[in-house]
């Protein structure tokens, strides 16, 4: 069965004999594609489903910023079943989404300390990757250290389960960070106070 490229023109198609070389044409054909054929068949999110959303992101990715030390490290949150047409409202307009209808995949990547700020307000919330301690130590979602930058990646695709004779078409989305954990030592509030009385 041959597989044709839904992003060049109609009138010039190009078929490809494996959805491998399928993808690898897309790749180097269309590698910023925004492109979505089938978007008129997507159902638009409410404002509610969006609220939610953001909501259940952020107590779920808070959950795994755990306080053990050690190096920078990948971590993985996995929001199952995901609305298709919640992952492009969301993200659409950034100027790093990607669709591969090849691989039924939308990706969009946030970078360094600008990239955190932009979450922020695509969120709703300054402070969505981080948890502090009464102590002072807070766990975080590491976009930029002195040595490096780093991105976190969300991503978009559609699974299929299968039980005997039933199956499931599921969106599931993907979100990659990195964690670390710092000390930030806050002034003794006594201190403050004979400051202030100078």
């Amino acid at each position: 069965m041959p597989f044709t490229c839904s992003l060049c023109p109609a009138n010039f198609p190009k078929t490809f004999s494996s959805k491998n070389s399928l993808s690898i044409h897309e790749r180097n054909a269309h590698p910023n594609s925004k492109i979505i054929p089938h978007s008129r068949c997507l159902t638009s999110p409410s404002l509610y489903d969006i609220c939610q959303f953001k909501n259940s992101f952020i107590i779920q990715l808070k959950a795994r910023l755990q306080f053990h030390r050690s190096e920078p490290r990948v971590k993985t949150l996995k929001m199952e079943p995901f609305s298709e047409g919640l992952f492009i409202i969301l993200f659409y307009n950034e100027s790093t989404f990607r669709y591969s209808p090849a691989q039924r995949k939308y990706t969009c990547k946030f970078e360094g300390g600008q990239g955190y700020e932009q979450l922020g307000i695509l969120l709703g919330n300054k402070n969505w990757g981080s948890k502090k301690r009464r102590t002072g130590t807070c766990a975080y979602v590491l976009m930029q250290n002195a040595q490096q930058t780093y991105h976190v990646t969300f991503c978009w695709k559609e699974r299929v389960y299968k039980e005997l004779d039933m199956s499931l078409r599921c969106g599931s989305m993907h979100f990659e960070f990195n964690i670390d954990v710092r000390d930030f030592v806050e002034e003794n509030h006594d201190e403050n106070q004979a400051r202030n009385l100078n």
